[in-house]
């Protein structure tokens, strides 16, 4: 991702700054990381997809979230600094991810034609971003042509205990016989509980 000075606050000095005005004094003392959680829909022709909600009801490789929901443990604290999107197909003998594709695989163009709002404890911090932003060609923030992710320009921050949810609003489609998954990736830096330290 190319670099872009946003603010003079680093990710880690923006992630205490928002804890502490939650009270949440201890998370300069936690333990500093790099994380990505992703979640995963069925594309069966729904033209909203809300990512996140009810995830503690999905399992891996279709999540990499537990049984704590979309919903951080006291502790952890996570900076969104990057997001992206990509679709994997099913294999219905053993129920597993046989090959991920990015948009800009042909045949998932329609899937650029929509918007992404992000919402923690029900406050939108990303309000109707269009998908078109996620073409290499207007991506402001991608690395090649290959690169369908997106850095955002402002650090968001999701503290411990607060729902998060992103809703994807795509053009119509239809709904392909073979299995398909839609999965959303956020990518960025977090604090996770140390056990050295007394929370």
């Amino acid at each position: 991702m190319k670099g872009q000075v946003i603010t003079a606050l680093t990710p880690q000095q923006k992630m205490i700054s928002v804890n502490n005005r939650f009270g949440n004094t201890n998370i300069a003392q936690q333990q500093g990381t790099t994380r990505v959680l992703f979640d995963s829909l069925e594309l069966n022709g729904s033209t909203e997809l809300r990512f996140f909600e009810n995830v503690s009801s999905r399992n891996y490789p279709f999540t990499n979230i537990g049984s704590e929901g979309n919903r951080l443990t006291v502790g952890d604290t996570f900076v969104v600094q990057k997001i992206y999107f990509a679709v994997g197909e099913l294999d219905e003998d053993t129920g597993l991810i046989n090959t991920i594709y990015t948009f800009a695989n042909l045949g998932w163009q329609p899937f650029m034609k929509g918007e992404f709002s992000f919402q923690i404890a029900n406050s939108q911090v990303i309000k109707q971003l269009p998908t078109e932003i996620f073409f290499s060609t207007i991506n402001p923030t991608n690395i090649n042509d290959r690169d369908s992710a997106f850095g955002t320009f402002t650090d968001i921050v999701i503290p411990p205990l607060l729902e998060y949810v992103l809703t994807y609003r795509v053009a119509p489609y239809t709904a392909e016989p073979t299995p398909y998954r839609l999965f959303c990736f956020l990518e960025g830096s977090a604090g996770i509980i140390s056990p050295q330290t007394t929370f």
